[in-house]
């Protein structure tokens, strides 16, 4: 596809604005009301690919959250699959980390809003499976009105059953939770939680939970090495939010928040916390104090 083609006699696209392993993001006007959108269009055409595209489209659909990127139509064009979204302007949240840290109550507003996403997204039966500050949207460079995307890899449960899954292993190896690593036949909304709570532990400390020189030496000590604390890093994190990330990164699910509610609920108890950003006012644990101090 090129600049100025029209999908579905609605779309228009302007620009490119990225790319991916399935395909280009185009900056497009949407001729119904003159209003700008985010058109992805498939690269590939592996079977595999086009499911998973499809299954985005159609979850996406169903969900509805502020804190979800907004669906706004889907389709295939000649042989190219499509699906449209609300335009957003700002930057993830990984290009926010290398830049900036985040304070204790800009973390806290940004949890919360997420964690909204997530019940919103399990209460409907889907699990993302690939959260990571990459995926995690701050519009306009807020905390406040951050958006969960990319639902490629996302599963719907039937029901209120768990979620079977045969014979593979999705997601990122830093934010995977120790079952997805292990390959285990069911995966369930706590697969998030775990997620989720690498991601805290990123935002307040500057660094990542689980590291290596590559995604299996990652992956080998997500499964075998237990998540250090955020109070092992920095000496100012109120004991109870130092608690509640330990939980979310247990190794045994049935330690942690059962879903993106249970999850909510436990850091609306936290109420407002206030701090500096990692790097800025906050000591590493174990560090020497400033001379004088």
């Amino acid at each position: 596809m090129d600049r100025g083609d029209v999908i579905a006699d609605r779309f228009e696209l302007e620009r490119v604005a990225g790319s991916g392993g399935m395909g280009t993001v185009w900056r497009a006007r949407d001729r119904r009301d003159g209003g700008a959108v985010a058109v992805k269009v498939m690269r590939e055409h592996d079977a595999d690919q086009v499911r998973r595209f499809v299954r985005e489209a159609e979850l996406l659909a169903e969900l509805r959250h502020p804190g979800i990127v907004r669906y706004v139509a889907h389709g295939k064009s000649t042989q190219e699959m499509w699906l449209a979204m609300e335009w957003l302007e700002g930057e993830s949240l990984a290009e926010r980390l290398k830049r900036q840290g985040l304070t204790l109550d800009e973390t806290l507003t940004f949890a919360r809003r997420c964690a909204g996403a997530l019940a919103a997204a399990h209460d409907g039966g889907v699990i993302h499976r690939d959260l990571k500050p990459s995926n995690l949207y701050l519009v306009r460079g807020s905390v406040s009105e951050v958006r969960l995307l990319d639902f490629g890899i996302a599963r719907l449960r039937e029901g209120r059953r768990q979620l079977t899954i045969t014979g593979s292993m999705l997601g990122t190896p830093g934010y995977m939770a120790p079952e997805q690593a292990r390959g285990e036949p069911t995966v369930d909304a706590r697969a998030d939680v775990f997620a989720f709570g690498c991601v805290l532990f990123k935002c307040l400390t500057g660094r990542a939970v689980f590291s290596g020189e590559d995604g299996l030496a990652v992956l080998l000590r997500v499964v075998l090495e237990e998540a250090p604390r955020v109070s092992d890093l920095r000496d100012d994190v109120p004991p109870a939010l130092d608690d509640l990330v330990a939980r979310m990164l247990t190794k045994d699910p049935a330690g942690r928040p059962g879903d993106g509610a249970a999850l909510l609920a436990e850091l609306d108890s936290l109420g407002e916390q206030r701090g500096a950003a990692p790097g800025a006012r906050a000591r590493p644990r174990g560090s020497p104090r400033p001379s004088g101090a």
